[in-house]
């Protein structure tokens, strides 16, 4: 009798009768997802749709305005990075909202100070003695604002230019100065000296023809003690407006512009980038919104 390669006949391997053959079992899906119904997926598909043309405006409207602003910004870094490497310090200036109100006080300061020298010419008018008064403060304080730049940023231009330039600019500034604090002090003393006349005003000795008295009074170039304290007190505002230039600024002429505008576009740049955030925001809660009322 034959056997197999381990020793037993053929006869022993035979199956048993009255056993069942195996057969196999499947195993299920850990998660077995319902049957989602064809009209609700073409729904899905459209709001889908809906949605990515929706994201796509967005993206068409605020690109190009932020990549044109980033382009800007990053002209103006490199300017300001060359500027700042030359100097090797961070731009110093103050804000433009304390400075520009602070130059428009001091020459609102200078109205109630000018206005008794006008007096002279203008009796009959007392709102015309009041506007030439300030705008006699406006140009005092619009010198004091440019005595102070040039003084601010003499040493920088003075490196790069003719200090000469720069000097005779400083000295013509401080002529005009002292000449209009002058002129202005002698229209003062001459009011006060005339007022001791209260019969006859300035316009009346023009008028009778008293022109000699007329400009005696209005033109007399010595001053006395009280045009000079007078004079003095226009030239302390003046050099208050020209502290507040020169501390106010930066010694740089370009640093503060480059510094001012560089923050300007930082500034739009963030806005932009909310806004476009926030319409995306609302793009999506729009469209979970939608989405989760088709599954419910």
């Amino acid at each position: 009798m034959s056997s197999d390669t381990t020793g037993r006949p053929p006869s022993s391997l035979q199956v048993v009768p009255g056993q069942s053959s195996l057969t196999p079992t499947s195993i299920p899906d850990d998660e077995t997802l319902p049957d989602i119904p064809a009209s609700a997926k073409s729904e899905a598909d459209v709001l889908e749709r809906q949605f990515a043309r929706r994201m796509e405006a967005v993206d068409t409207r605020w690109s190009p305005r932020l990549d044109s602003l980033r382009a800007q910004l990053e002209n103006t870094n490199e300017v300001w990075d060359d500027i700042q490497a030359s100097e090797q310090r961070q731009p110093r200036y103050s804000s433009a909202w304390f400075y520009w109100p602070f130059m428009f006080a001091l020459a609102v300061a200078e109205v109630p100070i000018n206005r008794f020298s006008f007096e002279l010419f203008f009796q009959e008018s007392p709102a015309v003695a009041l506007l030439v008064s300030f705008l006699v403060g406006g140009l005092l304080v619009t010198l004091a604002h440019r005595m102070g730049m040039l003084m601010c940023r003499f040493g920088y231009n003075a490196r790069r230019k003719n200090w000469w330039g720069e000097a005779a600019q400083i000295a013509l500034v401080v002529a005009l100065v002292i000449g209009l604090a002058y002129g202005v002090s002698v229209l003062r003393q001459g009011y006060l000296a005339f007022i001791t006349q209260p019969e006859m005003g300035f316009g009346q000795a023009l008028e009778s023809q008293q022109f000699g008295g007329a400009a005696i009074i209005a033109l007399k170039a010595g001053l006395g003690l009280d045009g000079w304290i007078f004079m003095l007190i226009n030239l302390a505002v003046v050099a208050v407006g020209v502290s507040a230039a020169y501390f106010c600024h930066d010694q740089h002429p370009d640093f503060e512009k480059v510094d001012r505008q560089k923050r300007k576009l930082e500034k739009q740049a963030a806005q932009m980038r909310a806004k476009r955030a926030d319409e995306e925001a609302v793009e999506k809660r729009r469209f979970a919104n939608q989405m989760r009322r088709l599954g419910a």
